[in-house]
């Protein structure tokens, strides 16, 4: 018996998350409600309050699910910080791409918290293991070994981020203003994870300096 009640516990915090997924994707944070999670995860308000007690607690959870394997993604494809800034590159944005593209809402939500609660956020990346120290050193000794151009590693961190961040934060007015539709914006973005490691590496990698 009680491991029946642990997997329907289980299968209904899954039914939750699955739908409280769709109502963020549609209508962002701020504007998901707690009644339309419970009415699209076909449950009552009660008993999505029973699992989760406030909206804040539901996208936590979401949030911090999203990020199990982002960060091992990029430890795992840098030999646990034995390769080259090269392979590191190229596990953050095929990181970043496969997080975003399956959270598109998660960078609106993100910017808006770091304006309410940077702290918050903070804690979140953090409780989600992810180590700037790891990716820091990473970088240094590549530029020690001469394979990255001489550069602050901080810049080339954060250039990583903005150039697969901001895509998703902009889309609404950026596929309106050169697609003809957002699937279409979506489908560009799903591909566009090779121009941005080719950017970023041309940019800082001595093998491309003329």
């Amino acid at each position: 018996m009680a491991n029946r009640n642990l997997k329907e516990n289980k299968d209904t915090e899954k039914l939750i998350l699955d739908a409280a997924r769709e109502v963020f994707i549609r209508k962002g944070f701020d504007g998901a409600r707690m009644q339309e999670i419970a009415d699209e995860a076909g449950i009552n308000k009660a008993l999505l309050h029973y699992y989760f007690r406030s909206k804040q607690k539901l996208f936590d959870t979401i949030f911090l699910e999203a990020f199990k394997d982002f960060w091992p993604s990029i430890e795992s494809s840098t030999n646990n910080g034995k390769g080259t800034v090269k392979d590191l590159i190229k596990s953050a944005v095929d990181a970043y791409m496969d997080l975003l593209l399956k959270m598109p809402f998660l960078p609106s939500f993100v910017v808006g918290e770091i304006n309410r609660s940077p702290e918050r956020i903070q804690e979140l990346l953090q409780a989600s293991g992810i180590r700037p120290d790891f990716v820091l050193e990473v970088i240094k000794r590549g530029i020690e070994k001469r394979e990255v151009i001489a550069i602050d590693p901080r810049d080339l961190i954060i250039n990583i981020v903005g150039l697969s961040l901001f895509p998703f934060i902009s889309r609404p007015v950026l596929s309106r203003m050169f697609f003809a539709s957002e699937e279409e914006y979506m489908e560009f973005l799903a591909s566009r994870r090779n121009s941005v490691y080719e950017f970023v590496c041309r940019s800082v990698l001595v093998e491309y300096q003329s």
